[in-house]
């Protein structure tokens, strides 16, 4: 039968006998997008000058055949090393040091929290910071093509940057880049999260316009700015300049986050800007 694929439009010839009954999904072998197909009931018929590229079924999409695992007659199970006087005195003995040593740490408490607090103050004056006192996670992150009518296509990154640290932040930044099947840098950019752009901008909006939308520091509605604890912000990061040079066989894509401030404490207004 003949498909298409939904993205780069390129038509496969694939054999119907692989489909199951209930469909499967296929991955283009051009673009590499997977989409789902079903088996036809008649066949289309395949045209000369069509041009068929063959498509793939990731393995992993295959629908499973249950098999029935033989499970081998259970051992008696050996007699136990714990069993002897000798080693259950060894373990008691182990148990009771550990005990002591617990008791002992429980007593000089104290003491160890003000080493503590001495160590993070002595940081604190050499400059020095803490990377595990929290950090920035990407969360649903996803990456898509779509058509522009000044570029031809552009290819767009989003998600959502949550704040797991114990403070607000401000001015969060993040970089992405796309990469080819040897894993080399197609295109970069970096870009302030809050800012995000609807779909029927990307379609019609020049490479300028999209870099001036997404260019504010502080987000849309000042979004970048003391996002609280657990909370997050959206980003969107669009790489059109692969537009004037054709399409690459971009295979994937990375997305980071590059820094990001502790929010005003305050919350006042307007906050310091970013070094």
């Amino acid at each position: 039968m003949i498909i298409n694929c939904p993205i780069c439009r390129i038509k496969f010839n694939l054999d119907d006998e692989r489909i199951p009954a209930g469909g499967a999904k296929v991955r283009c072998s051009k673009c590499r997008h997977v989409f789902p197909v079903q088996k036809s009931s008649l066949g289309e018929q395949i045209s000369p000058s069509d041009k068929i590229t063959p498509a793939t079924i990731p393995e992993n999409l295959y629908p499973k055949t249950p098999r029935k695992i033989e499970m081998p007659p259970r051992k008696k199970p050996a007699a136990s090393r714990f069993s002897s006087p000798r080693v259950i005195l060894i373990i008691i003995l182990i148990l009771t040091g550990i005990g002591y040593g617990a008791s002992l740490v429980w007593k000089n408490f104290e003491v160890f929290r003000k080493m503590g607090s001495s160590f993070s103050a002595l940081k604190q004056h050499l400059g020095l910071s803490d990377e595990t006192e929290g950090f920035i996670a990407l969360e649903k992150v996803k990456g898509y093509y779509l058509e522009n009518k000044r570029l031809t296509r552009v290819f767009v990154v989003e998600g959502q940057a949550v704040n797991h640290w114990k403070e607000s932040r401000s001015f969060i930044k993040v970089k992405g880049a796309l990469l080819d099947a040897k894993g080399g840098k197609v295109e970069e950019k970096t870009g302030y999260c809050g800012n995000v752009l609807l779909e029927e901008d990307l379609k019609v909006f020049s490479r300028e316009e999209m870099a001036k939308s997404l260019s504010s520091q502080f987000g849309e509605t000042f979004s970048n700015v003391n996002v609280p604890p657990g909370k997050s912000v959206p980003f969107m990061i669009v790489f059109s300049e692969f537009s004037s040079s054709g399409i690459p066989k971009i295979s994937d894509f990375v997305v980071e986050v590059v820094s990001s401030q502790k929010g005003s404490k305050d919350q006042s207004w307007p906050p310091s800007p970013p070094k």
